[in-house]
């Protein structure tokens, strides 16, 4: 990562870990794919794959997002301790952008595993408990868990956030609805780095008819937005959260590429690549230690663009009912529940539209900070 004290300050002992990182994601993505393959043709039918966990191709990919972030966030964050610290100290002086730091990383853990400790039940005896410290009418409720005052059901802990028209617990439904957004978060962005950065490197390292080639493909693809290209398939595919991020991941990464590219055309004008080239080290030499670590914060920003993008597209697809009703997202929920007995059952469909709008927030302050944090000379 380019610290910003310079172009080439720390690029090769970055560039020289590139190759460390990429083989330990490939030696994990192959033994990814080596469990998936004994999941797709050896396991049975209906057969847990191993201690009861029976994974979907959409977990698979899960696991493999998973494999991604701790390769090129944490590892080369953990392996230079001091530049981590002066990232931190730039980044904190922005208390918005810490607040929503402290906020993604409670998403990204109870997303991960909260649905193994919180699961939805049905409970029609329960049906629309309102929250602690809140009332709802009692002929609303079929059997109040809390006191009744003066004709008002009042909310317990058992229930803190309430329940819906199901007796579903709210709190459960959040976690439900949080793993789900993070899965196209993550799932999305796997697919659209490497594919963006790709077509961004190439496009202006080589330069001449290759990046025409592949910016003019680029203006083609933006003309159809992956919203409407899912609306699009869905009517040729069975409709899921797997066609969801597979379109989101494969057909958003123009901007990427577009800005990578940018970059790319800057930082090879700079005179240790031309030294490198002079000193006859290799195209693909070239690229790992200088060009591809100097592309992180331009990564960073452009990613964190788009994955609002993605969650607010989710939402509103699964608020129209084009995706799995069963995946229980935040759109979904407040689509069933809005259409039931709101307001009177506030609660059922507010605390999904606040979360949704915090989780959208807290990746675009994060990602506008991580642009200063990352490359300050480029946001001065």
């Amino acid at each position: 990562m380019d610290d910003g004290d310079g172009a080439d300050d720390g690029v090769a002992s970055e560039g020289a870990s590139v190759g460390d990182r990429f083989t330990a994601f490939g030696v994990g993505a192959g033994c990814l794919g080596l469990g998936f393959a004994v999941d797709l043709f050896v396991r049975g039918e209906g057969e847990p794959l191993a201690l009861g966990f029976d994974p979907s191709g959409l977990d698979w990919l899960f696991a493999l997002s998973w494999l991604a972030l701790a390769t090129f966030v944490v590892w080369p964050l953990a392996a230079r301790p001091r530049m981590t610290r002066t990232y931190w100290n730039r980044l904190r002086t922005n208390r918005l952008a810490v607040a929503s730091l402290a906020y993604l990383v409670v998403f990204l853990v109870v997303g991960t595993v909260g649905p193994w400790f919180l699961r939805p039940e049905l409970n029609l005896d329960h049906a629309h408990q309102p929250p602690m410290f809140f009332g709802v009418a009692e002929g609303r409720v079929y059997e109040c868990l809390g006191p009744v005052v003066d004709g008002w059901c009042r909310g317990t802990l058992r229930y803190p956030l309430g329940t819906n028209s199901t007796g579903k617990s709210v709190v459960a439904l959040l976690v439900s609805g949080m793993r789900v957004s993070l899965l196209v978060a993550l799932v999305s962005a796997t697919i659209l780095v490497p594919v963006g950065v790709a077509i961004g490197v190439v496009a202006g390292y080589a330069g001449g008819w290759t990046d025409t080639l592949l910016m003019g493909y680029v203006d083609v693809q933006q003309t159809l937005p992956a919203f409407v290209l899912y609306l699009i398939l869905v009517f040729l595919f069975e409709k899921g959260l797997l066609l969801v991020v597979l379109v989101f991941g494969l057909t958003s990464w123009g901007g990427t590429a577009r800005m990578v590219r940018s970059e790319v055309l800057q930082r090879r004008k700079e005179g240790y690549v031309t030294a490198a080239r002079n000193a006859g080290a290799s195209h693909w030499h070239v690229l790992r230690k200088h060009l591809l670590p100097n592309v992180s914060s331009t990564v960073v920003t452009a990613t964190s663009r788009q994955i609002p993008l993605f969650l607010l597209t989710e939402a509103a697809i699964a608020y129209l009912e084009l995706n799995d009703f069963l995946l229980m997202s935040w759109g979904e929920i407040i689509a069933l529940e809005l259409r039931k007995e709101f307001p009177a059952t506030w609660w059922t469909s507010t605390f999904a539209v606040s979360l949704l709008a915090v989780t959208i927030l807290s990746f675009s302050v994060l990602g506008d900070a991580l642009r200063d944090v990352l490359d300050p000379k480029e946001s001065a």
